[in-house]
């Protein structure tokens, strides 16, 4: 094959320019995204806490209140708060202080996910240049 040595040491000086500054992004990279992916994993993990903890009390269910930036679970039984996941380090009631308590849900009773029933009126520019055209 013509050309296979220039290749060969194209790809080689590329490789010795470039590697250590790949390899950096890579390294730094992962970590965010390893710790956003744990985040993630721990909100799902503490609303499924709330929710079977409120499936075990007397009239028990559930409300999403933020702290600090970050989504807490206020389980109820009845009308009285008596946990929260994650725990805060706020009183409950102080907590809720200014919550819309008609929020609440009661476990079993979650919304359903709802999948999209149809195709959009208009097709967004980035897609419609990935399509192929019809010829008519």
């Amino acid at each position: 094959m013509a050309g296979k040595g220039k290749f060969s040491r194209t790809v080689i000086n590329y490789a010795v320019k470039y590697g250590p500054l790949a390899y950096e992004a890579v390294k730094h990279g992962r970590e965010p995204a390893q710790r956003a992916v744990t985040n993630a994993l721990a909100r799902q993990g503490n609303r499924r806490q709330a929710l079977r903890h409120a499936g075990t009390v007397v009239d028990g269910s559930v409300l999403r209140v933020f702290h600090r930036g970050e989504q807490v679970w206020v389980v109820f039984a009845r009308d009285a708060p008596i946990a929260a996941y994650p725990g805060v380090d706020r009183p409950l009631p102080e907590l809720l202080e200014h919550a819309d308590l008609n929020q609440r849900v009661r476990p079993g009773e979650e919304p359903a996910k709802r999948l999209p029933t149809g195709l959009p009126v208009r097709v967004p520019d980035a897609v419609r240049k990935l399509l192929p055209r019809r010829r008519g």
